[in-house]
């Protein structure tokens, strides 16, 4: 037998879930022949055999989680192909055994009985963290606990001395059951939620909040085009926002090039696909490049390279709704800018009452590479930038 494990996918991408297998147990395949579809944290990707034979086993179903350097599937060998020793073998062994006329599935040995009744004693399961003392419950109880699949860390003990008692299962059963069943995060809601998870743990975050008045734009103005190139040229006056930040050795890098990650909604989760050198693109060619990458996303068919190495990171949530935000830094970049949704708003200009269009900002930066000062004047750069009329 030989087999044929889950090959390194590249982007740091160490587990894919497998979304469609295009060939069965039993079947012969050609050397580059597509046999499985998996999603990864980015896409759906396509993974062609390695070598032609006949597969003798397929190792996870549709919507298993598996990892680089799991077994995919198994080739039999050139012999086990012909005779089918392979394919099936253990089954019939199986089956042939269970109908073997001189066994009647008796007991070897003498079974002692006796009138000694046992009586359970808790025991202790053993946690970390505040659990680290122990859930003491009888081996009754957790069976009840296995059999109702309910986890039986998260229950409040109510029995004696802090046991969790058979009682105590029911009532976490019964709450589990009328809120529903556990959706396993998986492909790029997974993802995200070890992405976020990872970003609060390090990043030092600090939000500023300010409103832009563009009373002056034309009714017709891209509002993610000029909200690009106010980063833009936020960037140029205060390039430590335009950065990436290593924890490992305490520094940072200040990037040159502009790469703004933009923040995408889908219903599979969150995207963040990279729009590259931005200062050098026309206003025509910068909304081609939001366009094709909205597309890119719905179709699923955006590629790795075009998720990775963005400088800061745009959320023009306001589209969606929302006022303010404290949009999420994730390293190494060290800002992300978010825009709400804009409104109009009574204000005092040039000491007179007005009614004025306005669009909130919230900048977020990571306190640990960028001061207060640094943040700010970035964010006042994209404001004044906003505020002229185009």
């Amino acid at each position: 037998m030989s087999y044929f494990t889950l090959p390194d996918l590249g982007e740091g991408l160490l587990e894919v879930e497998i979304a469609e297998w295009f060939i069965k147990e039993g079947d012969t395949v050609n050397v580059d022949q597509v046999i499985v579809a998996v999603e990864t944290a980015k896409a759906l990707v396509d993974i062609p055999s390695p070598e032609a034979g006949v597969v003798s086993r397929l190792y996870g179903d549709v919507g298993d989680i598996i990892h680089t350097g799991d077994p995919l599937l198994e080739f039999a060998t050139e012999n086990e192909a012909v005779t089918g020793t392979v394919i099936g073998t253990t089954n019939k062994a199986v089956k042939e055994s269970s109908q073997h006329p001189g066994d009647q599935g008796s007991v070897v040995g003498e079974m002692p009985v006796n009138n000694v009744v046992h009586s359970e004693q808790a025991k202790s399961v053993g946690g970390t963290g505040l659990s680290s003392l122990g859930i003491k419950a009888t081996p009754a109880v957790r069976a009840l606990a296995r059999r109702l699949d309910v986890d039986i860390s998260v229950i409040t003990p109510t029995g004696p001395n802090g046991t969790v008692s058979s009682t105590d299962v029911e009532r976490v059963s019964k709450i589990l059951s009328e809120v529903g069943k556990l959706q396993a995060l998986k492909g790029v809601r997974r993802a995200m939620a070890i992405t976020l998870s990872k970003a609060h743990a390090e990043v030092v975050p600090v939000t500023l909040n300010e409103d832009a008045d563009i009373h002056l734009w034309a009714k017709s103005q891209d509002i993610t085009a000029r909200l690009i190139r106010a980063m833009v040229i936020a960037c140029e006056k205060e390039p430590a926002l335009n950065a990436w930040y290593d924890s490992h050795s305490i520094g940072r890098r200040l990037i040159k090039q502009v790469h703004i990650g933009i923040a995408v909604d889908s219903k599979e989760g969150l995207f963040v696909p990279v729009i590259r050198d931005v200062d050098k693109l026309t206003a025509i060619a910068l909304r081609d490049s939001i366009n094709n990458m909205k597309e890119a996303i719905h179709k699923r068919s955006v590629s790795p390279e075009a998720l990775r190495g963005h400088t800061i990171t745009l959320s023009n949530f306001g589209a969606m709704g929302g006022r303010y935000a404290n949009p999420v830094v994730v390293p190494p970049t060290v800002a992300i800018l978010g825009a709400g949704s804009a409104r109009e708003e009574v204000k005092a200009v040039n000491g007179e009452i007005s009614v004025r269009r306005c669009l909130p900002l919230s900048l977020t930066f990571d306190h640990r590479a960028v001061t207060g000062g640094e943040g700010c004047r970035f964010l006042m750069a994209v404001i004044n930038d906003l505020e002229h009329e185009v």
